[in-house]
C-alpha cells in the first residue's frame, strides 16, 4: 500500500448556505410548502429569505440531493418531501467501511480533510435523532489518485461520539482515521440511499468537474448497537473510477 498523504484543516467558518438550507427545510417539513407543490421562483425566495441567489441555489442543490425537492429544467422546483417513508437499503455488518476507499478501482493515495464544529442542521437532527443543542463535526473530504480527485464526501459526526473515541483532533492522521475508518468500525449497521445525480456547485469544485456531469450520490447513516445515529455521510463518486457493491 502506498503512503497516503493526509491534509487536515480546521475551519471554524460555517458555510453561508446552511442558514437558508435550515429555514427552507424547516418550512417544508412543517407544511408551509406542501408535497407536490411548486416552490416560488429563485428571485422570490431570495427576497423572502433575504439571501443572494447564489447562496439560495447552494441550499436548493443540497435539498434536491436530500430528496426534499426536485428540480425540473424549464418547469421549476417542486416539493417531494413525504416524511420518513423514503426507500433505503439497510446494511448490517461488523466490518462496515468507507465505500470511497473500499470500492475505488485504484488506491486512494491522498485525502484532503477540512472540518468545523457547530450546531446540527435541521435534517441532521432528524436523521441522527439528536437535539439542536448538540455540537457536530462537519467535514468535507476530497479523495485523490495521482493528484486527481475521484470522490468527495461530507460527513457529520456528533461530538459526543468523537469524545468517546479518544481521537486527538490536533493530529491530521487521527482526524482522517476518525472520518474514514474509526466511525465505520464503531458502527453496527447502516442505512443507505443511492441516487444518480448531476453535479452542481456544491461538489464540482471538490471534484474539479463541470456542472451537470453525471455522478453517483450515496447517503449513508451509521448507527451503533443502541440504534443511535453516529454519523451522516454523503458520498459523491465519479462513476468510471468506482465499482460499487454492498452486502445487504
Amino acid at each position: 500500500m502506498k503512503n497516503r498523504k493526509i491534509t487536515s484543516v480546521s475551519n471554524e467558518k460555517i458555510p453561508s448556505y446552511v442558514a437558508i438550507y435550515n429555514m427552507l427545510y424547516s418550512d417544508i417539513i412543517n407544511g408551509l410548502y406542501k408535497n407536490g407543490t411548486q416552490l416560488p421562483s429563485e428571485t422570490a425566495l431570495s427576497e423572502r429569505y433575504e439571501v443572494s441567489r447564489n447562496t439560495l441555489r447552494q441550499a436548493l442543490t443540497i435539498l434536491n440531493e436530500d430528496g426534499v425537492i426536485s428540480k425540473h429544467q424549464g418547469k421549476g422546483t417542486f416539493v417531494t418531501y413525504k416524511g420518513e417513508d423514503e426507500e433505503t437499503e439497510e446494511v448490517s455488518n461488523s466490518n462496515l467501511e468507507n465505500p470511497i476507499i473500499q470500492c475505488c478501482k485504484e488506491e486512494i493515495d491522498e485525502i484532503r480533510v477540512s472540518y468545523n464544529y457547530g450546531p446540527p442542521t435541521d435534517i441532521a437532527q432528524q436523521k441522527l435523532n439528536i437535539s439542536a443543542s448538540e455540537i457536530v463535526m462537519a467535514s468535507n473530504n476530497v479523495y485523490l489518485v495521482d493528484k486527481i480527485p475521484v470522490a468527495h464526501s461530507f460527513i457529520q459526526i456528533p461530538v459526543k461520539y468523537i469524545n468517546n473515541s479518544n481521537v486527538n483532533l490536533n493530529s491530521e492522521e487521527e482526524v482522517s482515521n476518525l472520518i474514514n475508518k474509526t466511525i465505520f468500525e464503531l458502527a453496527t449497521y447502516a442505512k443507505i440511499h443511492v441516487k444518480i445525480v448531476h453535479a452542481e456547485e456544491n461538489t464540482t469544485s471538490f471534484l474539479e468537474i463541470h456542472d451537470n456531469e453525471t455522478i453517483i450520490y450515496i447517503e449513508e447513516i451509521l448507527y451503533n448497537e443502541q440504534r443511535e445515529g453516529m454519523a451522516r455521510c454523503k458520498f459523491y463518486f465519479i462513476p468510471d473510477k468506482y465499482d460499487l457493491s454492498f452486502k445487504v
